[in-house]
């Protein structure tokens, strides 16, 4: 089993991905490793007439139920088929959900996991009878991910559920999502577990993998591309090079008649904070939980609204208050019982969203894609599309 004290073998990915194929060389495979950009698995091993693929996970953390089935989705899929196994190594160890997977599989499943130790690998198949050094493998430089954060002015606004359901639009359109955990309430651990697989019929599947602040780092969310930090709401309490890091923040507000100048200075004031440390980031103010309103009333408070932001607006451009009338998240039923759902069931997390479809149609699932897509078309996040 891992080793208390961290040893050299798993202080990277690098490392720890050097010392796998190391391991499983000794035992008579032959190991290379996967092209860059490879979607699926780490390395391909051969010995005789057997290929398989081995999915390398170094975390600080158990290996949790999302990155599993991310893992099988892809032996299932056309690509994967053509591999008669696949193993999945990681660093400490496996996760309640994880492991309950892991004991619905039988002998049929291609999928074998266990943990890398230092001179052999715990709990995988028979195959792998290893003991010693050799082989290696050329690390490859993992492309740049891409970071949001979301803030919050006040309490109660929705930062959480914005963190979580962008994270879930973002996936919808193809792309792995690292949710980091940075408020002491730790609220996404309650909405959504340790993350969300979000299956794809016609190829390999998406996943949300949920980060506690405390265990981030990069490489343990190798292959996902975007990173999105539900942040602190005291900005000093944020790590700062994940602040320094941010490409855009999402600041969420209320059309409230009574706080929208109230919000506007603290939103102001936070601007200011945000850009002591990260000069570069593009920022969004987003009315979210939005009420119907009549015209009237309506055009009141988005007038008021978008006023209280004029002074940023002409300081900074990379700061865009959102215009309700282009995007901004409804209030629904869905998200409303989606909330009811936590409140009564705290030690049981969803690991879902509220983007079911009723009636053929889901306001959530379609205000978050258009918010994915606003931002896309403002600051240019549709170059991941071309990596």
């Amino acid at each position: 089993m891992p080793l208390s004290l961290e040893p050299p073998y798993i202080a990277s990915f690098v490392e720890f991905e050097q010392h796998v194929a190391k391991l499983i060389h000794k035992a008579g495979w032959i190991v290379e490793t996967a092209k860059p950009n490879q979607p699926g698995y780490d390395l391909l091993v051969t010995k005789g007439n057997r290929v398989g693929v081995v999915q390398v996970k170094w975390l600080k953390s158990n290996v949790t139920a999302p990155q599993l089935l991310k893992f099988a989705d892809f032996l299932d899929s056309q690509e994967g088929k053509k591999f008669h196994f696949g193993w999945f190594i990681t660093t400490k160890g496996f996760g309640g959900p994880a492991l309950a997977l892991i004991r619905g599989w039988d002998k049929d499943t291609k999928i074998r996991c266990g943990i890398a130790d230092e001179n052999k690998l715990v709990g995988v198949d028979d195959l792998l009878d290893i003991s010693g050094g050799g082989g290696g493998s050329t690390p490859i430089e993992p492309q740049r991910k891409v970071y949001f954060g979301v803030f919050t002015c006040k309490g109660g606004v929705g930062k959480t559920t914005v963190a979580g359901h962008l994270a879930g639009a973002l996936a919808l359109q193809g792309f792995n999502v690292a949710l980091v955990d940075l408020d002491p309430e730790q609220n996404l651990q309650k909405l959504v577990g340790d993350g969300v697989f979000v299956p794809n019929p016609k190829g390999v599947g998406t996943t949300i993998e949920v980060f506690n602040g405390l265990d981030w780092h990069e490489d343990a969310a190798r292959d996902c591309q975007i990173v999105i930090c539900d942040c602190s709401p005291a900005l000093e309490r944020n790590p700062k090079e994940l602040i320094e890091r941010l490409d855009y923040c999402i600041i969420p507000t209320t059309l409230n008649p009574l706080g929208i100048n109230k919000h506007g200075k603290v939103i102001q004031q936070t601007v200011k904070e945000i850009r002591q440390i990260n000069k570069n980031a593009y920022l969004f103010v987003l009315v979210n939980n939005f009420k119907d309103l009549s015209v009237k009333r309506f055009q009141l408070l988005k007038s008021v609204y978008l006023s209280a932001y004029q002074e940023i607006n002409k300081l900074d451009d990379k700061f865009d208050c959102i215009d309700p009338e282009e995007v901004c998240i409804r209030a629904s039923d869905l998200l409303y019982y989606w909330g009811i759902h936590i409140l009564e069931n705290p030690e049981n997390p969803t690991s879902r969203l509220a983007f079911d479809l009723i009636g053929g149609r889901c306001y959530p699932r379609e205000d978050f894609i258009k918010l994915a897509d606003y931002i896309e078309t403002k600051a240019g996040i549709g170059i991941l599309r071309t990596n």
